[in-house]
């Protein structure tokens, strides 16, 4: 290629490169500018501290979150808490939302935007209607799937339809809409420093128990009759079993009673050093059918807390307020157990130990 050719063909490459520049500019969409488009729930923005109760709806799920102030709780779990700042959040969310673009009226392309109705069969829309405190409706519509990369900068925006609306948008913002109960409310009922566990005891149905303890906080736990010649899976196999009452979350909540009791049932104990006790009853049921082969069979459990019977008098008073504390807050409830919290608490010794080498 000959000096003169080159040089024609590096100029024409520079046009191309400027004139690409300048349609990505022209293309690229503006940064956002706080109310330069239409509200999607215009009526919540305008009441937006006038919302009295939110209600949710999917394919398996239908529940309603009321409250005023800082006291909010979901009616189908008997008004059990839902922290304020999530309902802060998703209100203020959904207010936020901008309609940018509009897409598909038709029904049958919906459920590619998760804005069906949620009644289909597999449908992944969320429905949600806010409500003033007077039972006006605030806001109305369908939650969809999440745009990601919305805009050059990385800010996502979500797929909507407003209620009664043939009309389904894109809009710009995002909405933490939990599908399910438990995903609102406040999942942690107690927890205690886990090194601070003094002893626990499992007690089987058939009778057999696993028993741990340490002799002073923050030491290693060791387990009663461990068969000779067997060895851990591994190094801390029976510090595990403690983690139970570190942080105590259920997946959900029932109030009592909610399940036959009769049966079967599993006792874990478990004492701390500063003499408070807590006690798990446990009880397993069946896998379902569409259950994995390496998931847990669900186990509910009802918990009590009590003091420990030798605990020195000067301590007392301090524990005593403690179980009482624990016990006003579950006294009333059945807890379907986080899949780690069941199996540690009706694990046996021989789960804990490596396979007996065959001679």
């Amino acid at each position: 290629m000959n000096i003169r050719r080159f040089g024609i063909l590096a100029a024409a490459t520079a046009v191309m490169l400027v004139l690409a520049i300048v349609a990505t500019v022209r293309t690229t969409p503006p940064a956002r500018i706080i109310g330069d488009r239409e509200p999607a729930f215009p009526k919540l923005v305008e009441r937006i501290n006038d919302v009295g109760a939110i209600e949710i709806k999917t394919r398996k799920h239908h529940f309603t979150i009321k409250g005023e102030g800082d006291q909010w709780g979901i009616v189908e779990k008997k008004n059990y808490r839902v922290p304020f700042a999530k309902v802060r959040d998703f209100v203020r969310e959904a207010a936020e939302l901008r309609l940018v673009e509009g897409k598909t009226r038709q029904k049958d392309r919906y459920g590619r935007l998760e804005v069906d109705e949620p009644e289909g069969e597999k449908s992944e829309a969320r429905q949600f209607t806010v409500y003033a405190k007077n039972g006006e409706i605030l806001a109305q519509g369908y939650i969809g799937r999440r745009k990601y990369f919305l805009y050059a900068d990385g800010r996502a925006g979500t797929y909507v339809r407003r209620g009664g609306d043939q009309q389904a948008w894109l809009a710009e913002g995002e909405v933490n809409l939990g599908r399910t109960a438990p995903q609102w409310l406040d999942r942690l009922v107690f927890e205690f420093p886990v090194a601070e566990v003094r002893r626990y005891l499992i007690t089987h149905p058939d009778g057999a128990k696993v028993a741990g303890q340490r002799n002073e906080p923050r030491g290693k736990v060791s387990l009663d009759n461990v068969p000779e010649g067997r060895r851990f899976r591994t190094d801390n196999e029976a510090d595990r079993l403690a983690l139970v009452v570190e942080k105590f979350e259920f997946e959900d909540i029932f109030p009592a009673p909610h399940i036959e009791w009769t049966g079967e049932r599993h006792i874990a104990e478990y004492e701390t050093f500063d003499g408070v006790i807590i006690t798990f009853e446990v009880k397993t049921f069946p896998k379902p059918e569409n259950a994995s082969v390496s998931a847990e069979p669900p186990r509910f459990g009802r918990v009590k807390a009590s003091l420990a019977a030798d605990l020195p008098a000067d301590k007392r008073a301090e524990a005593q307020k403690r179980v009482d504390e624990i016990n006003a807050k579950v006294k009333d409830w059945e807890y379907k157990l986080e899949e780690l919290d069941g199996l540690r608490t009706t694990k046996t010794m021989e789960d804990m130990l490596e396979p007996e080498r065959q001679s």
